[in-house]
This record gives structure tokens, sequence and C-alpha cells, in this order.
């Protein structure tokens, strides 16, 4: 068993997180830190490979687990973010701003934080577009692609289509 010493915080900064052991996974919500082990089930890795090559053969600055900064006390680790521009090596955590796409591919124990919290929190920040991929009965990646709308100030998700993965790689070819 491993220990791992934690400073005494008030408040996670990206900063504090970037000097924790690379080998887990961290977010902070609500103001508190959560961690946990890198490792995935082979359908998650697999969908995360397909849809990073996806985005990254489209041109785009995509990259896995990219630290998003929300706001004061909510950092993520989406699981691709794509960014406007290209991202300087030393940097783990990116403001919202920087963002153009997040992509969450939800788990057993992601299901509500990828269909409730995140992309209303994604939308309050002003992120462009939120994709949330799910495993359908049969193992095939289903992508919910959901653009930004302001409805009385109120910013939201609205879903602009849904559509299997492995269409939106033939598209691309």
């Amino acid at each position: 068993m491993r220990t791992i010493e934690l400073p005494v915080t008030m408040e996670w900064t990206p900063e504090m997180l970037e000097s924790l052991p690379r080998e887990y996974r961290y977010e902070v919500i609500e103001g508190r830190l959560i961690m946990a082990a890198a490792a995935m089930r082979a359908w998650h890795g697999r969908t995360l490979y397909r849809v990073l090559h996806l985005l990254t053969a489209q041109g785009l600055e995509a990259y896995p687990e990219t630290g998003l900064v929300v706001g004061p006390g909510e950092v993520y680790s989406p699981d691709v973010g794509v960014l406007r521009d290209p991202s300087a090596p030393q940097i783990a955590y990116h403001p919202a701003r920087e963002f153009e796409l997040v992509v969450e591919i939800v788990s057993p124990d992601s299901r509500t934080a990828d269909r409730i919290t995140k992309p209303l929190k994604y939308a309050d920040a002003g992120i462009p577009e939120y994709w949330r991929v799910e495993e359908d009965d049969d193992g095939e990646a289903v992508v919910y692609q959901h653009r930004l709308v302001r409805e009385a100030g109120v910013a939201r998700y609205a879903e602009a289509r849904v559509v299997l993965l492995s269409t939106l790689e033939k598209e691309s070819l």
C-alpha cells in the first residue's frame, strides 16, 4: 500500500494538483479532492482512444484527461478535452475558456456526474460543446452531442445529435 502525503489546504489549486503523484486522476468538486485510480475498463479505454483519434484526425487539439478549471473549488479531468490552441507541455490544468469541446465517456460509477452534474458545470463555464459517450446493449459507443444554448441568460446544453461513434469515424474518412 502506498501512502500519499497531501498538503493541508482550504482550497485546492491546479498547481497543488500538479504536485500530486501522476498515477492517479484528480478532480475537485465543490472544494473536495476526488482521487481515482487511472485504470479503466477495456471498453472505456478503447472508446477514449477512438474519440481522441477521431478528433485529432480532424486537426483538433484533443487531449486525454486534460485538467479543466471550471471555477474556484471546481477542477475536472474530462476523458477528452479539445482546446482552442495547442497546449504548452508543462501545463496540466486549463481554464474553461480555453476549451471548445469536452467529452465524457460514461462508466457505471460516473452516470450521474456525466449525465447531470458535469454538463451543468461545463455549460455554466461557457464550453461550446459537450459530448457524452455511452455503451449500448450491444457494446457500441453512442455519442450524445450537445451544443451550448443560452435562454433568458441561462446557459445549458441542447442535444444536437445522437450518433454511433462508428458512424462519426466513417464520416471523417
